[in-house]
């Protein structure tokens, strides 16, 4: 499941998997085999990974053990209510720095 948790982090950060391929040094080829699970998640992998989106190792460990647990409904439901959340904290966000402009 490492492998649908690093996809579900990847597509979580709007990227593309040639844009991440580019940004931590590995082929758009091998992205795409990692999240097919054609490819083994090494230690490596997942450290370039955590450095880049600045995610600790531990916690995509723990995401990708989440992920087992769920079936595809409530990761898709879990995975749009997150997005939702992160919206509503940047509109909050930029609503409250318009504010402080206008006084």
């Amino acid at each position: 499941m490492l492998n649908e948790a690093l996809r579900l982090v990847r597509v979580y950060n709007d990227m593309t998997k040639a844009d991440l391929a580019r940004a931590i040094g590995f082929s758009r080829s091998f992205v795409t085999e990692l999240e097919a699970g054609k490819k083994k998640v090494t230690l490596e992998t997942l450290q370039r990974y955590s450095d880049y989106f600045d995610i600790p190792l531990s916690s995509l460990m723990l995401f990708a053990e989440r992920t087992e647990d769920f079936d595809f409904s409530d990761r898709a439901r879990n995975f749009v209510a997150h997005k939702a959340l992160k919206m509503l904290d940047w509109m909050a966000t930029i609503s409250g720095s318009d504010r402080k402009k206008e006084v």
